[in-house]
């Protein structure tokens, strides 16, 4: 089974893009198509591809394809249009027998050890959120049907005119997805499975292992299929690791970088004295806190 990924990316290359470039390689199988505007690296794996586009040129790709203009004058609506991915590349997936979207904040572990050939076999969907479609990882069957399913009930026409970021990858085309009769991989299978996701909250130092094209936790030991720090993004500064030969056959993954080292013991103890008192659920509970008592202010001040 061929397998591709839908990768539009318009900005600057992020510091960490070598250990996802690097994770890609260990996965030979799937193909990653990558849409940007950035410099090409000079060294790439082969199951990379990289197109040269601006976020202008695929506004004007997909406006063309839906036949009406999509308002796509942000990088964060792409996550509205990622539904459409198999239809607006569909030149571009003609021999896959599977597409995808994903997001490229995230590490690979070894993917076809837990999307196994049973599974694309038996499954139209197979996605990494609990009875929801993943912005950062679903794989859609190459047919007619799924590659139009985000046409289903008229809501895209409305959403992909919006300028606005209406969270239809995963809110509104979940609703699609459930009101048809799919064969869907959602997360409860996969927890049962050992196949999850990880989303990252805390601000933690050397919990992650990326060893030899496994994702590790290092302290439960337990194999992930991928990890997704989404919250670390503005947090990682450095990035230690390169995508030069002879690659590297491990690497730690903190909030604050990517790593070959681990760090010391007294780094571990203000890190963790850091997360007491400003860390990631800390800063969160603090927001709350904030709403509520701004929401009671205006409450008292209508009364």
């Amino acid at each position: 089974m061929k397998i591709a990924f839908i990768v539009p990316y318009f900005g600057k290359i992020p510091v960490w893009f070598s250990t996802f470039l690097i994770s890609c390689e260990r996965n030979p199988s799937i193909d990653w198509l990558v849409f940007t505007n950035c410099d090409f690296p000079e060294k790439k794996p082969n199951n990379v591809l990289f197109f040269k586009s601006s976020l202008q040129e695929l506004q004007l790709f997909a406006s063309i394809k839906m036949n009406f203009e999509v308002a796509l004058n942000n990088t964060r609506k792409l996550c509205d249009l990622k539904p459409a991915y198999g239809d607006v590349f569909d030149n571009y997936l003609v021999t896959y027998d599977f597409w995808g979207f994903c997001d490229v904040d995230i590490v690979w572990g070894d993917i076809r050890k837990f999307i196994t050939d049973d599974m694309l076999e038996d499954y139209d969907i197979i996605t990494t959120l609990k009875g929801m479609i993943s912005g950062h990882f679903s794989l859609l069957k190459n047919t007619k049907s799924l590659v139009n399913l985000y046409r289903k009930e008229g809501l895209y026409e409305v959403i992909f005119k919006d300028s606005e970021h209406r969270r239809f990858d995963e809110v509104g085309f979940s609703k699609i997805v459930k009101n048809d009769r799919l064969k869907v991989y959602w997360k409860d299978e996969i927890i049962e499975n050992g196949i999850e996701s990880e989303a990252h909250q805390e601000y933690y130092l050397d919990r992650w292992l990326w060893d030899d094209g496994k994702i590790v936790n290092t302290k439960t030991k337990k194999e992930f299929m991928y990890l997704h720090f989404i919250n670390w993004k503005r947090t990682m500064s450095y990035n230690e690791v390169k995508y030069s030969e002879p690659l590297p056959n491990q690497f730690f993954i903190s909030y604050n970088g990517m790593h070959f080292e681990r760090h010391s013991m007294f780094a571990h103890v203000l890190n963790t004295i850091k997360n007491v008192f400003n860390g990631y659920y800390v800063r969160m509970e603090r927001k709350l806190y904030v709403r509520k008592f701004n929401k009671f202010i205006v409450k008292f001040k209508r009364n």
